[in-house]
């Protein structure tokens, strides 16, 4: 199912973004991009889609067995699945897609490119931080956001208001995940990570313009 049909079949749809390389980069892993969706509720996964040049029809074929099977956001983590660095990643993006969901649904969630946009176009309040380096946020970023790289985090959002929705990101969302969890420990309210962090924000952007 993809996020709107699961809403459209009475579930309450999570969706995250996921980009991980097929295999270890150093012999020639590309990036995959997983869009994943599962019930917020019952953590049932209900469905994916892969872009990538490579190794996309074995994940596809593990998360079809899986949704026959009735798996969990929490079991796709759970999987034991074939590795060599020339196959896989240590941790294949499956098990990634599965913890991410599994923590999307219970206690640290995202925000998708799209939602961030509909708000920001909607002047709804919104705080976005971009928690790279100086260097990576000048080549681009996420419009109305703010660079606080992640080692100057806790003294860098001193003059933010904690009360309002805020919205952080990486490049693809590893380092985010971090940066969520500290800004929660120190107070913020409401704080999302940017699914699939700025590399998916410009993929989303390119979209529109086809």
């Amino acid at each position: 199912m993809s996020m709107k049909e699961a809403a459209e079949a009475e579930f309450d749809p999570v969706v995250i973004h996921n980009i991980k390389p097929d295999h270890a980069e150093y012999v020639g892993g590309k990036n995959m991009v997983i869009k994943a969706v599962a019930d917020r509720e019952s953590g049932r996964f209900l469905g994916a889609q892969i872009v990538g040049p490579q190794g996309v029809d074995k994940r596809i074929d593990v998360f079809a067995t899986a949704i026959t099977f009735g798996a969990t956001a929490e079991e796709l983590f759970e999987l034991d699945l074939a590795y060599a660095p020339p196959f896989s990643t240590t941790k294949d993006p499956v098990l990634y897609t599965g913890m991410v969901l599994d923590n999307a649904r219970k206690r640290l969630p995202v925000m998708t490119p799209e939602t961030v946009l509909a708000k920001q176009k909607a002047g709804e309040a919104l705080q976005v931080i971009d928690v790279r380096s100086p260097k990576q946020y000048e080549k681009g970023h996420v419009d109305q956001a703010v660079n606080i790289s992640m080692p100057d985090l806790r003294k860098g959002v001193a003059n933010l208001d904690r009360s309002l929705p805020t919205v952080v990101y990486c490049n693809k969302g590893v380092t985010s995940n971090t940066a969520q969890n500290v800004l929660l420990n120190i107070g913020f309210k409401e704080v999302y990570v940017l699914s699939g962090g700025n590399t998916n924000y410009h993929y989303y952007l390119e979209s529109l313009e086809k």
